[in-house]
């Protein structure tokens, strides 16, 4: 069951329309999450996964090398930049509306090196995650 921030099951009547959006430090492929949480709230059958990507993730992956190197997942899914000689860059961050909001586009703001925003990147190793939703 999905919960509220009490904690409290949210009753399906009340789970039309929702989104859930946040760093949940944990990807589905890569890094040190045991268990693979994220993956349970991924495969929920509420939830859809737009799965934002980057150019700029996927350019940041392979220019960095390290850990990145042997990932399963694919770079352009990124949403952290991490220190690749202990996990390399993860997607960690999310914006997961509900399978009732219609997906009209979604995408991770990590600009390629020289794009116009790339010097914003210093300000923190999480990249912003956006997703934009139609109600039906």
């Amino acid at each position: 069951y999905l919960r509220d921030d009490a904690m409290r099951p949210l009753p399906r009547k009340r789970m039309k329309y929702f989104v859930i959006a946040g760093d949940l430090n944990a990807d589905p492929n890569d890094g040190d999450s045991t268990g693979n949480p994220v993956e349970m709230l991924l495969a929920h059958p509420l939830v859809q996964d737009p799965l934002p990507e980057s150019t700029g993730a996927e350019e940041a992956a392979v220019a960095q090398g390290g850990k990145n190197k042997d990932h399963v997942g694919s770079g352009k899914f990124d949403t952290g930049d991490f220190n690749d000689s202990s996990v390399g860059n993860l997607r960690i961050d999310y914006v997961l509306p509900s399978k009732s909001l219609h997906v009209i586009n979604s995408g991770v703001f990590w600009p390629k090196q020289g794009a116009i925003g790339f010097d914003w990147l210093d300000a923190s190793d999480h990249r912003l995650v956006w997703v934009d939703v139609k109600a039906p």
